[in-house]
């Protein structure tokens, strides 16, 4: 059956292509994944790596990303048209002899396209070159594989669609090869920058824009990593986008308070995510107020470089030591581990250890094979805890040091080891 859509028709350098809109009912009917096509032949490995469908990222993904969030969003996908037979386009201006002269140029690009003579279910004079695992998902969903809350609206959400025409296969396999291979890969940073329903995400932005951690603003030696989630030893920030996430988990946690999303996809409550920015922001200002070199690294950036480098605060310039801190601040802090009430004493504590990247202390723990940094959370929680009982020694809860030393212990692979001795000897 012919279906008929509203479009607008263009050109790039020798491509013609058209731009349009299907539901999405229409488009998993109308349109084949490469992966579909019998014979797209002597595919080169990176071709058929691209071509493959990922089917877990479909299933566990993307469609039920459709049938769980009311205000999903998918960008264009982009067609080919295999055979010109199967897609026409018809001009409003050869139809419409009342257009007004100004309108006339514009009109010429507008008109209806339309589309016939695929047979649903066969291989079709139309293939989805970029955003193959948005239509299997797409397809998934519209055929009822898919359960959530809006699954059943999805077949009449309309989708962006750009249809390219083109002369040949192999022109069309490279224009299929240069769009995957050109596609940006969304990161962990690109989630943390852009999420608008993960709580962790949405107050270390906000962190990170205040005047604590950007003094003289984001592009201006901020104190904060944002653009990558790596810090090298070359860098003026303290810590990166991530690790100010971390942190807000931690005090989220410390709180009891969930900044995360729902189960369909909505944002926390803004009385939850203001409360645990407000906290975050008053232990990084505590931090910032009972450290003279912190204080400085404020006001002059490149100090962090030499501290990064040596020193006995060297371990916190990097996130998985900053972390570690904020975690032995939580801990202290918990009534059923460190048993402390005063955030000042708890940080002043903190400070008071040595956090040499070179030390003894942390080897095995943070500073791991060859002199490189843990990165699993088990492990900087680990120290965090450790931090805690060297502040808070025979303070802390008789549960909270059995536990401890079972997870020191099993870290350092060694049975009969004690932890070692608090800071104050008590």
């Amino acid at each position: 059956m012919a279906v008929t859509l509203p479009a607008i028709t263009a050109k790039m350098g020798t491509r013609n292509y058209y731009i349009t809109k299907m539901t999405a009912q229409e488009l998993s009917g109308q349109v084949s994944v490469a992966s579909e096509l019998a014979d797209w032949n002597e595919l080169t490995l990176n071709e058929l790596y691209q071509r493959k469908l990922n089917e877990k990222r479909v299933e566990q993904e993307i469609a039920p990303y459709l049938g769980n969030s009311a205000d999903r969003f998918f960008g264009s996908i982009i067609v080919w048209v295999l055979s010109d037979e199967v897609l026409s386009f018809e001009s409003v201006s050869t139809q419409v002899s009342t257009i007004p002269r100004a309108y006339q140029h514009a009109a010429s690009s507008i008109g209806f396209l339309v589309i016939d003579g695929v047979v649903p279910g066969q291989e079709a004079g139309l293939v989805a070159l970029d955003g193959q695992h948005r239509l299997a998902a797409l397809r998934r969903v519209v055929q009822g594989h898919v359960s959530g809350p809006h699954a059943a609206a999805v077949r009449s959400d309309e989708i962006a669609v750009i249809f390219v025409q083109d002369e040949n296969v192999r022109s069309a396999r490279d224009l299929f090869t240069v769009l995957n291979r050109s596609a940006r890969r969304v990161s962990k940073n690109d989630v943390l920058i852009m999420s608008e329903s993960d709580g962790a995400a949405m107050t270390a932005r906000n962190l990170t824009s205040s005047s604590l951690l950007a003094p003289r603003g984001l592009l201006d030696d901020p104190l904060v990593k944002w653009e990558k989630n790596t810090i090298a030893q070359r860098d003026t920030q303290i810590t990166t986008l991530n690790a100010v996430a971390e942190i807000a988990k931690i005090v989220a946690s410390h709180l009891k308070v969930d900044i995360q999303d729902d189960d369909e996809g909505n944002p926390p409550g803004i009385v939850n995510l203001d409360r645990v920015e407000r906290e975050a922001s008053r232990w990084l200002e505590t931090l910032f107020d009972l450290s003279p070199e912190f204080a400085e690294m404020r006001r002059e950036p490149n100090d962090v470089v030499a501290m990064r480098r040596e020193g006995r605060y060297s371990l916190l310039m990097r996130p998985v030591g900053l972390q570690a801190f904020f975690h032995a601040v939580a801990t202290l802090l918990d009534a059923d581990a460190g048993g402390m009430t005063d955030l000042n004493e708890a940080v002043n504590g903190l400070l008071g250890l040595d956090w040499d990247i070179k030390g003894n202390l942390w080897r095995g723990i943070l500073v791991v094979a060859r002199g490189n940094l843990a990165r699993k959370e088990q492990e900087w929680k680990l120290a965090g805890n450790l931090a805690a009982w060297l502040v808070a020694g025979s303070g802390s809860s008789p549960q909270f040091q059995s536990a401890l030393l079972e997870d020191y212990r099993r870290q350092m692979g060694a049975s009969n080891l004690s932890l070692p001795k608090p800071k104050g000897g008590n």
